[in-house]
């Protein structure tokens, strides 16, 4: 079991997301709360697996001796909408099983090993694995999903459009080449694709390998739109730009989507990953990888 003082200190991590107060009073109720779901769900709870931005998760073993994982978060509601959003994907089999849930809290199958696809020297997953993830997590029925893409990218402008209105980053990124990638992801959207219920944040690091289902999405961000959008950071992970465009060609033609589409989708993500890494990194070599592959294929 967990000690007290460390779970304290875990819930009261989330404060960049929560603020100071809210996530001390998070934290200091942590080990009730925990001891409370201890008992209720009849399991042994183990060592932290994850302290995030807005979840606390520990490891956890039912009382068969299976692997679990428990997640507590101060943001009940957010929490019940992807408690949903797994069960709606459950029967993909490409995402951890749900297996009970409370208010703030949820209990689901442990991801084993659960490394992040491509991660700390790991070669990253083939287009054909990827392919197979897509197809699955494709395969559910967009009713009755109400979040839409669309909703999502008008997001996405405001939050990287600040972003990119800071000075350093605008060097490297001309308002110029923004407005086009806002205007290339408007006729996209306008245009419609091929339309699913989609992850909505399907990148390498929410990618988990699993002995027992290959890889496994988490922390799905579910939508309806189009498939494309699901596929861009896959496109993107590395390589130059005629590296870039060959995996999405090649990830087009087992997924059945329209390359020239792909291609334009993962420039439009080009440029906000790129705006996202020189505000953090500042520039670097790969994000003028990006604004090339960007220039290239932003049409």
């Amino acid at each position: 079991m967990i000690d007290s003082e460390e779970l304290i200190q875990a819930g009261a991590g989330l404060h960049d997301r929560f603020g100071t107060e809210a996530a001390s009073r998070f934290g200091a109720d942590l080990p009730d709360r925990l001891r409370v779901l201890t008992s209720q769900w009849g399991i042994e709870v183990g060592p932290l697996v994850d302290s995030g931005a807005s979840a606390v998760v520990l490891g956890a073993l039912l009382a068969t001796g299976e692997p679990a994982v428990v997640k507590v978060s101060p943001d009940a509601e957010a929490l019940a909408r992807q408690v949903w959003m797994l069960e709606h994907l459950a029967p993909t089999g490409r995402v951890p099983a749900v297996y009970d849930a409370a208010v703030g809290a949820v209990l689901m199958e442990r991801v084993l090993p659960g490394e992040e696809a491509g991660t700390d020297g790991r070669v990253p997953p083939s287009e054909e694995e990827w392919a197979d993830l897509l197809r699955d997590l494709h395969s559910t029925a967009p009713a009755p999903v109400v979040d839409r893409l669309d909703d999502r990218c008008a997001d996405m402008f405001e939050r990287i459009g600040a972003r990119q209105a800071v000075e350093g980053v605008r060097a490297q990124v001309p308002d110029a080449t923004w407005e086009r990638a806002i205007e290339v992801c408007r006729r996209l959207l306008e245009g419609g694709g091929d339309q699913a219920a989609i992850h909505g944040d399907l990148h390498l690091g929410n990618a988990l390998t699993s002995d027992q289902h290959g890889l496994v999405a988490v922390d799905p961000k579910l939508c309806v739109g189009d498939r494309c959008f699901d596929m861009v950071d896959f496109v993107a992970v590395a390589g130059d730009t005629e590296q870039m465009a060959a995996r999405a060609r090649r990830l087009a033609g087992l997924t059945g989507v329209d390359p020239d589409r792909l291609l334009a989708w993962s420039a439009v993500n080009a440029v906000v990953t790129a705006i996202s890494r020189i505000t953090w990194f500042g520039s670097d070599q790969r994000s003028q990888e990006l604004l090339a592959f960007s220039g290239r294929y932003l049409r």
